[in-house]
């Protein structure tokens, strides 16, 4: 199959670039392709001008927003990975998806639901937070995440999800034993869905 990886965090050694690097070795250990896209590596511009949003329609759709819609038509799965900041994906995803996902190409309305080119592609999504597990179901804000990203957006373009593994809590709450089995769950998680 084929793997689009969109990664958005800035810093390097971080817990997200972890699970990335773990995710795709472990995908081309199974001989799976793979592509990834680094947004702040890359340093993707988030900001969505009026070319932007008409492109698909006018047939001028930026440069930079056909090569990652290439990559997006050549994907049979889209795996976004990436921490949960204000209960919500990082502003350079947001911005990604502002201006990549745009109507006309990632989806569109028709009279049996969505249309669009991301229509039967699948997606897998790779979240984490300070938080607690806990807080963050009892809270609502899981639901919230659930809510904005798997269904406002993946579901919303006719994408099935695959799986939103969510890790909580990283960082200062986290213990090294808990972070090594987050680790060890991403593994799973490739060894039983390809």
């Amino acid at each position: 199959m084929n793997h689009l990886v969109v990664l958005a965090h800035p810093r390097d050694g971080s817990f997200t670039r972890e699970v990335c690097r773990i995710y795709i070795e472990e995908l081309a250990a199974r001989e799976h392709a793979v592509v990834l896209r680094d947004l702040y590596a890359m340093n993707f511009n988030p900001v969505a001008t009026v070319d932007d949003i008409t492109g698909n329609r006018t047939g001028r759709v930026p440069a930079d927003i056909r090569v990652e819609q290439d990559h997006l038509v050549w994907a049979d799965v889209i795996a976004f990975i990436h921490p949960i900041w204000w209960i919500d994906r990082p502003a350079i995803l947001k911005g990604y998806i502002d201006r990549v996902f745009a109507i006309g190409f990632a989806y569109g309305h028709g009279p049996n639901g969505p249309v669009g080119t991301l229509k039967g592609k699948q997606a897998i999504l790779f979240t984490s937070a300070g938080s607690t597990q806990e807080h963050f179901d009892q809270s609502g804000k899981m639901q919230a995440v659930r809510v904005a990203q798997d269904l406002g957006t993946i579901e919303f373009c006719g994408i099935a999800m695959i799986e939103h593994v969510h890790f909580s809590p990283v960082g200062s709450r986290s213990t090294p034993e808990m972070v090594e089995g987050y680790k060890q769950r991403v593994r799973d998680v490739v060894r039983a869905r390809f």
